[in-house]
């Protein structure tokens, strides 16, 4: 797990340093605070690789975004146009990440470092000894049921597993019985029983559903190091957070996952808190971004300060 991050000059953080970071952390703040950008840190600090991906991973984009997108990475105005990114690991070991803006590849200052990428005039640089995490990310966009059926058979592999899914589904829609692989024409695709006289398609059984069955399958299915989950709400009524935060919980403990999640609901953060209050091991923070002027700043929250913050109706989002 990522036990703290460090992030200078990169997009709108002059610098920013979080530390004390839990298994499962919620990411809150106002519109451009920078949780969109804090994700995308986090994705370079795990898996550089993942930077040709990266313009589409939280944002919309359509397009030739490339060379526009990347020059926007090294924070703009800044004296030195180089961004460096930091995190101290579980092992414990220090993972670092350059991005320098122009010509000059010497800029990486230090032979333990690797060129790795280029696009334009944006170079990446990673140290020599580096492992890559596997990372999954959780879109607010809602993605074809097609891309979640490999996934989510390897979620319903396992009896258990199968019988988490269900009954988390269960508790949000009481109706649900099972849900399976049915195919048409050779082409798999994921069915719900609602009680009707055949299953339903997994897209006609309503957000919530939808939105649940994702979250679910990323986590059991593809088993990532790290999984974002954007606007883990979306989709989904307030009165059934306090199941989604079970499952988030107890198949991240089990699997060995960290989450950042983002959130603009006040009762999603409320419902995790009574989520991991419950729990033997509070294995909560939040992540709060503000802006002071025109720089993006933020702090780490335990559970003390996240108590404190709901007794007293601070705002948080």
């Amino acid at each position: 797990m990522f036990q703290s991050i460090e992030i200078e000059r990169f997009r709108g953080f002059s610098r920013l340093a979080l530390s004390d970071l839990g298994r499962v952390n919620l990411v809150v703040g106002e519109n451009n605070t920078g949780k969109t950008s804090l994700l995308e840190a986090i994705t370079l600090l795990a898996n550089p690789g993942m930077i040709k991906g990266l313009p589409g991973l939280f944002r919309a984009n359509a397009g030739d975004v490339d060379e526009r997108f990347y020059r926007w990475l090294p924070k703009h105005g800044a004296e030195v146009e180089q961004s460096e990114l930091r995190a101290q690991t579980s092992d414990p070991s220090e993972r670092r990440v350059l991005l320098v803006k122009g010509g000059s590849t010497s800029a990486a200052g230090s032979e333990s470092m690797e060129h790795a990428w280029q696009q334009g005039d944006i170079h990446l640089f990673h140290d020599k000894a580096f492992t890559r995490l596997f990372v999954h990310a959780v879109s607010v966009q809602h993605r074809s049921p097609d891309s979640m059926v490999d996934a989510f058979a390897a979620t319903v592999r396992a009896y258990d597993d199968e019988q988490l899914l269900v009954s988390l589904l269960n508790q949000v829609d009481g109706r649900i019985r099972s849900v399976r692989l049915d195919a048409i024409e050779s082409k798999p695709f994921i069915a719900v029983d609602v009680g009707l006289r055949e299953r339903i398609p997994l897209s006609q059984a309503g957000q919530g559903i939808y939105r649940l069955v994702a979250i679910v399958s990323a986590l059991i299915g593809r088993k990532p190091d790290i999984c974002f989950i954007d606007e883990l709400e979306n989709g989904i009524h307030y009165t059934a957070l306090a199941t989604v935060w079970k499952g988030v919980a107890e198949i991240a403990e089990r699997l060995g996952i960290q989450v950042f999640a983002t959130t603009h609901s006040r009762e999603c953060l409320v419902a995790a808190h009574e989520c991991f209050s419950e729990r033997e091991s509070y294995d909560l923070r939040v992540i709060q971004l503000y802006r002071i002027g025109d720089a993006a700043e933020g702090r780490t929250l335990d559970r003390k300060h996240i108590e404190a913050a709901i007794a007293g109706d601070i705002e948080l989002r």
